[in-house]
Parts: structure tokens; sequence; C-alpha cells
């Protein structure tokens, strides 16, 4: 049997208990899906406060989910029965980067039944307002920053998504396809360490634990060179710093810095890849699971995730890079991790390149999409 949706109805979110009611709609669409994997729930809860993410509040966040009845359509006798009960069929953020001046919005954290008539109308619902500020084009779907979780997954679905990377449903790429219009792509590398690791790289370079808080202050400009600039994202501001450091810093990371002379050249920053814990815990929704996070993101895993890899433009093609990915096997061995999944990145730029010269493989695509509105 086959169903229909009907009567369409908004809610959009003001306030706190309505940016709660809001997570609940999004979460449960995709809530027995076996390979999604949900974000950390205090996280997200705490990214989606304008109070506690001050880089979230200056995107003019909207949390909008929709609800709708359902029919379903008897084959038999093509009639439609009556319909039971609404449903949360569609679920989005839309924000609006000021650093933008190009008339672009973003759909970010989109969670879509499988109809394409909820994705039209949620479109037509949201283009009036985007219109009336100025507003002509929306790309998505984007993470909370475009720097994370960007894109539709377009294969590889039967595998569970590494930790911060996109997972929809099969169904949903074809939906975007009829609806949207096909804008870039990126992928997933993945990268097996080898047993032997031969040192590689100026031997000038000195590697140094790296102190996280300070990619949101002097070496910020060295951050910004691991975000890909594509597609005119702004490359993270103190702000989106903070925020990606913020949601990254939720379990174990490990960072190590690149210096010549004392000077700051190059940086890697990993952690392990703890999604299947995500996934058993359901997010850590509830308190238990959450103590049970804690403890068990601390546990050995087998594959880890090379989360950013950068060198500043002016040191480039002197081994630092590999001395860096070095480093990082080397720290992957001593965890135990057996291999790495890094990115998505777009396929155009030089670190991608870089990495396939060196093993690494490409596997999970993901598209962006954009609208005309």
């Amino acid at each position: 049997m086959d169903t229909i949706y009907f009567n369409h109805y908004p809610y959009t979110a003001q306030n706190w208990w309505e940016r709660w009611r809001f997570i609940v709609n999004w979460w449960r669409i995709y809530a027995d899906d076996p390979y999604w994997v949900p974000p950390y729930y205090p996280a997200l809860r705490r990214a989606l406060e304008p109070a506690h993410n001050r880089h979230l509040a200056r995107l003019n966040p909207v949390p909008i989910y929709v609800e709708a009845l359902p029919r379903r359509r008897n084959r038999s006798r093509s009639a439609l029965a009556s319909p039971v009960f609404e449903q949360s069929v569609a679920a989005a953020v839309v924000l609006i980067d000021p650093r933008r001046q190009d008339g672009v919005a973003y759909l970010a954290l989109l969670h879509l039944i499988n109809d394409v008539e909820t994705l039209e109308w949620l479109l037509e619902y949201l283009a009036e307002p985007l219109l009336s500020r100025g507003y002509h084009r929306i790309i998505g779907p984007t993470g909370l920053s475009p720097h994370l979780g960007t894109g539709l997954l377009q294969d590889y679905w039967s595998i569970l998504p590494p930790l911060h990377t996109p997972y929809n449903p099969p169904y949903l790429p074809e939906i975007a396809d009829i609806v949207l219009h096909r804008r870039s792509h990126s992928r997933l590398y993945h990268l097996q360490i080898p047993p032997e690791l031969p040192v590689r790289g100026d031997s000038r370079v000195e590697i140094a634990p790296l102190e996280l808080a300070r990619l949101a202050s002097d070496l910020l400009p060295l951050f910004a060179e691991a975000c890909p600039s594509w597609l005119n994202f702004a490359p993270p501001d103190v702000e989106e710093a903070i925020f990606l450091l913020r949601w990254l810093g939720n379990w174990p990371l490990f960072g190590w810095l690149a210096q010549v002379e004392s000077q700051p050249v190059g940086f890697v920053l990993l952690q392990p890849d703890i999604s299947p814990f995500l996934r058993w815990a359901r997010g850590g929704r509830n308190p238990l699971w959450r103590l049970w996070l804690a403890w068990a993101s601390r546990r050995p895993v087998r594959c880890g995730r090379l989360l950013y890899l950068a060198v500043l433009p002016g040191w480039r093609k002197r081994g630092i890079g590999s001395r860096l990915l070095y480093q990082a096997m080397l720290t992957a061995k001593q965890q135990g991790w057996q291999s790495f999944s890094i990115g998505p990145l777009p396929g155009t730029i030089a670190a991608a390149k870089f990495l396939e010269n060196r093993g690494a493989q490409p596997q999970q695509t993901y598209l962006l999409y954009q609208k005309d509105l």
C-alpha cells in the first residue's frame, strides 16, 4: 500500500520549548533507520540554543518541522482509507549567514520522509519569507556549519556512517534529484594504517602537541586552511571555530602542531570513531546512556577520524603534510586503530590529491543541492 500525505502544517521554533519539540520531531523521522547514527543529544540541544551558541545566533536560525496526515491507497479498490493521525514528515533549520552577500540561505539538518510532495511543500513554504528578505537561493543540506556534516549521501547506505559524517536513507537523493538541482559533490576517504611507518618529510619540522583552543585564536588562519573553500562558504572565524571545536570536543581529540623554527606551519586533528557507540546509545538521550557513552568513548575502537590536516600555503610541497600524516598514523597505531576515515572533501581540492597519492581510497559520495526560489 502506498502512502500519500496531505494537510501539511509547519511548526517553527521560537523558544526553548519549541526548539525541544523540533528536536523530538526531527529525531523521530530517522529513529527507526538501523544505519542512522544520531548526534550526541546534549550537544545538539546546546547547539540549537542561540544563547549558548553565538555562531548560530548570528545565522538567524529558524528550526521548522512539518506534520501531515497520511492516507493509504488501497490498490485493489484505488480508494483512499481514512486518515489516522498526524505524522512528522520533514524537519530542517533555515540559516542565513550574514557573511554572505549573494542571496544564498542554507537548509541545514534536513530530515525527510519518502515523499516528493512534502519536500516541494517545504520549499514553497520557505520561499516567501526568504524572498521578502532578499534571499533567492537555498543550498543544502548542510550541518549547523557548512564545514560539518554537509551533503546528501549517495551510496554505501548499508555501512554505518563514520562520526560527524552525514547520513540519509537511499530514497532521499532520488527525491532531491526531482525537486532540486545538483551543485557540488564531495567524497569520504579511507586510509588503512600500514604495519610499518616509514618516516617521511622534512626532518627540520618539529611536531608538538596541539593546544586546541589556539585554533580559535592565533592559529585561526591555519584552521581556516583545513576547511575547504567551496560554494562561497565563509572560512571559519572565531565564533564558528569555537562552535566546531566545542562540537568535536564531546569526544577525545588528539592534535599535533607542525612548527619550523618555532613558527606554526601545519596541524592535524584526530578522534576515535565512536559512531557504533552513539548508535547503540541512541545519541545519549537517556542520562544513563550518557554515562555509558562517557565510559565507552575511552574504550579502544578499530577506526579513527582524521578530522583536519592543513599546511599553510607558503610551506606546502616541503614534506610537512607527509610528516603530519606520519604523526597521525603513529597516533593511530598507539590507539589501536586500523584505519582512518577522512572528510568528506571536494575532489577538486589539493588535499584530496594529497591523500590519494598516499593510498587513501575515496568511497562514500555526498551531493549538495540548490533551489532557486
